[in-house]
């Protein structure tokens, strides 16, 4: 079991947890035209300034707009976080470290999931106000939702849907739980996982669309 330690931390993470839940629909059509309408308020600037601002009353389809959003901002792949270094000071226990790694990746990247759940924990390993380290829990548990609401992971055409493939596994180990993986391949555009069930997933296989970021360099590659 990855991350014990922050069983203590973040246990509202899993509250309200369940196999079957309900859905949001994402159309990355939809997504890119409501990111971009200078004129809306879903206009992406407005939507990660509030972000940034830790507004608590982000709604469940904003933030949806704000993860996935990210997929259409310029700098998306470039700024593909760099989280394995945060593994290695959380082991460590370099907790001053940790917070100048993430907020190192937070600045180019907000939507991070581990720069946020580091942060958070660090923090309140540093003891610091309560208020500064759940602010970063809060959204780290914000952004898994989005994905974990984004299908229910039993097909490809179902798939939990993520920009990149390090949340697959964030998801996988630390939101459901889960306690092992067997098997990995492709199937389609997906991530098929041969898995052990858990408390929190109850299926055998579990599928992840990850697409959004091979789309991405495709245009990019296009536009050259």
């Amino acid at each position: 079991m990855k991350n014990k330690i922050f069983t203590a931390i973040f246990l509202l993470i899993f509250s309200g947890i369940s196999f079957a839940q309900e859905e949001l629909k994402i159309n990355f059509d939809e997504i890119k035209m409501k990111v971009e309408n200078v004129n809306s308020e879903t206009y992406y600037p407005k939507l990660i300034k509030r972000f940034n601002e830790f507004d608590t009353t982000l709604t469940l389809e904003e933030n949806s707009l704000i993860y996935f959003g990210f997929s259409f901002q310029e700098n998306y792949l470039k700024n593909k976080p760099r989280e394995d270094e945060l593994q290695t000071l959380s082991n460590n226990k370099e907790y001053e470290k940790l917070v100048l790694e993430c907020q190192k990746i937070l600045e180019k990247n907000p939507v991070s999931l581990e720069g946020n759940n580091k942060m958070g924990f660090a923090l309140f390993k540093l003891e610091k106000p309560e208020t500064e380290w759940k602010k970063y829990q809060k959204r780290y548990r914000d952004l898994r939702k989005v994905i974990s609401f984004s299908g229910n992971g039993l097909s490809c055409e179902t798939a939990f849907k993520v920009i990149y493939v390090s949340d697959e596994y964030n998801i996988i180990y630390d939101y459901f739980e889960i306690p092992k993986i067997s098997r990995q391949s492709l199937s389609g555009l997906c991530d098929r996982f041969i898995n052990e069930v858990s408390e929190y997933y109850k299926a055998t296989e579990i599928y992840f669309d990850a697409s959004r970021s091979l789309i991405r360099n495709e245009e990019i590659i296009n536009k050259k």
